[in-house]
């Protein structure tokens, strides 16, 4: 359950902001999790909601966008998506960690692997 932690951190990041810009309330908040989190967005948002009660952001509205997993490899210098597979028993997607193209393992993760708070709308007092 790293959802509970991940959302601790992001709301004491949305609350540190809002105290040092004096806001009086958060009008919404706007995450980017990365496929290769692993995070449940709907577990997030709950725990955020948590977070948020009985602060300035208990109204705040809630944006969480998922961003797919893109790798670079060393070998053939394949660039984009890495291969994901459906694994129909325990209803996930699966990552290949090796290129699509050439099959080499030996590549980079340049996007879709964490947690992002990509903007934060405030009133100010």
């Amino acid at each position: 359950m790293h959802e509970a932690s991940i959302a601790q951190a992001i709301v004491q990041t949305v609350l540190s902001h809002a105290e040092e810009l004096e806001a009086e309330s958060v009008k919404s908040v706007e995450i980017e999790l990365g496929e290769l989190s692993f995070l449940n967005d709907e577990q997030v948002a709950f725990w955020m909601k948590l977070g948020f009660e009985n602060t300035v952001a208990q109204d705040a509205e809630l944006s969480i966008k998922k961003t797919a997993a893109e790798i670079k490899c060393a070998s053939c210098s394949y660039e984009g998506a890495l291969k994901v597979m459906e694994d129909p028993y325990n209803h996930m997607k699966l990552p290949s960690f090796s290129c699509p193209e050439c099959g080499s393992a030996d590549i980079e993760i340049t996007q879709g692997k964490g947690a992002v708070v990509r903007n934060i709308k405030i009133i100010k007092k």
